[in-house]
């Protein structure tokens, strides 16, 4: 082997292996110490509470039937003084039996429930209506179809109480095990979820909260200091996500305050039903944050090589421009069998990219495990022969993503999606019918 081809092979593989090193090695890296150094000033700042602030949880119901009565028991159980909290449901337009559900349980239930019906359907809509009805300290968003675990308001109330500046916090969110009727793919699908959210929310949101630009507050629980939330204009209708609109809004309005992620307190939310609700869930994600990007200009600006603060620039450069190498290994890899390079090779790349990309998910896991709850560890040592799918699981939410991407440049915002093969064979049908008018 010449000097120039061993120089050449070097660059042209250093290219392919070292640029997710450079990329998603230090990334990873730098997420996992910052969780660990948070954790412990958490741990040092955290004081029981001297007592209990009154509290409003805001609960949007629109035929939910099905959850309902799981999430208002989880919050009669909760471990937080009933007197000290209201729980206000906001029905918008339901056509099934939750209000029975609710006459049935507020019967049953120690539990200070209301019920209040609105013309106007939407989530948006059903928020900010309880928003103006509350009379809490702290107001708790809440959707219809989460269970709470026990100590989920306590740990929220007590973080809050002793971090003065933290202006509205999200729990985190961890996907409870599927029905035993689901088919193997769904079964598949919403193992992976769980080992997603839990590294989302117990590494990924607590780096975030880190450096004070966590992006979004999650919809299923999400909880605001009274006094910031009534001066902003609350949740939005203009956007397919509400929710990462008014976070943006609250970093514009209160740059002296912080928003974050409580990664102990832990609500749980039903697995994805099946591939085609995943991939319209995850391009409706996608085109949000593109939309809620547009619509807050000021955070745009901002500087993207600051360490700590939101940019928008800073997340879109991440999550798109940085994500193209990825495109690359998509489509390349198999294309150089055509330049003459041996099969072998190009396997033993691949597979030396999906190993590298495995001993990542492996250290998410690790820290993930570390801040877990007993219930989260014990589904994880049962589901531990699942993380060598997780490179691959990562890698088809990644090109969902991208979908959205391509969704909000060609089309209006809807929260309609068609599955990937409906969309495939409709995007078929078009290309031929302009075909035939072209002749």
């Amino acid at each position: 082997m010449t000097t120039g081809y061993f120089i050449d092979f070097l660059v042209f593989w250093g290219v392919w292996l070292l640029v997710p090193l450079l990329i998603d090695g230090l990334t990873t890296l730098v997420t996992l110490a910052g969780v660990l150094v948070m954790r412990v000033r958490r741990r040092r700042r955290q004081r029981a509470l001297v007592y209990e602030p009154f509290i409003s949880i805001v609960v949007p119901v629109y035929n939910s039937s099905r959850t309902l009565e799981a999430c208002l028991r989880s919050i009669a159980a909760q471990d937080y003084p009933h007197h000290a909290m209201e729980v206000i449901l906001i029905n918008n337009g339901s056509t099934d039996n939750s209000f029975d559900i609710f006459v049935r349980l507020k019967m049953e239930l120690d539990l200070p429930l209301s019920w209040h019906s609105i013309m106007n359907q939407g989530k948006a809509w059903a928020l900010n209506a309880g928003i103006y009805l509350s009379h809490g300290l702290y107001i708790f968003n809440v959707d219809s179809d989460v269970v709470l675990a026990p100590d989920a308001i306590r740990r929220v109330v007590e973080v809050m109480e002793a971090e003065l500046d933290l202006a509205a916090v999200t729990g985190a969110i961890q996907v409870l095990p599927p029905p035993p009727d689901a088919s193997i793919t769904a079964r598949l699908l919403a193992e992976c979820e769980f080992f997603e959210y839990l590294t989302a929310f117990h590494v990924g949101r607590e780096q975030q909260t880190l450096l004070q630009n966590l992006y979004t507050l999650s919809g299923a629980f999400s909880v605001f200091r009274r006094e910031v939330l009534l001066q902003t204009f609350l949740y939005s209708q203009e956007t397919v996500t509400e929710d990462t609109d008014l976070t943006l809004e609250i970093y514009e309005r209160f740059s002296h305050l912080r928003v974050g992620c409580i990664s102990e307190a832990i609500v749980y939310v039903h697995a994805i039903e099946s591939l085609s609700a995943l991939y319209a869930q995850r391009v409706r994600w996608q085109r949000g944050q593109l939309e809620v990007s547009a619509r807050h200009k000021p955070l745009m600006r901002r500087s993207m090589w600051r360490p700590r603060g939101l940019s928008l620039s800073r997340i879109l450069l991440v999550d798109h421009t940085l994500a193209f190498p990825r495109l690359v290994w998509t489509f390349l890899l198999p294309i150089l069998a055509l330049f003459g390079y041996p099969l072998s090779v190009i396997v033993q790349a691949g597979l030396a990219l999906y190993g590298f990309y495995l001993l990542v998910d492996l250290f998410w896991t690790v820290v993930a495990w570390i801040g877990a709850g007993h219930i989260a560890r014990w589904r994880m040592k049962h589901l531990w022969w699942l993380l060598p799918l997780m490179p691959a699981y990562r890698m088809l939410i990644f090109w969902f993503r991208l979908s959205g991407f391509l969704h909000a440049l060609a089309e209006p915002g809807t929260w309609r999606v068609q599955e990937p093969i409906q969309q495939m064979r409709s995007g078929w049908r078009d290309l031929r019918r302009r075909m035939r008018l072209d002749w």
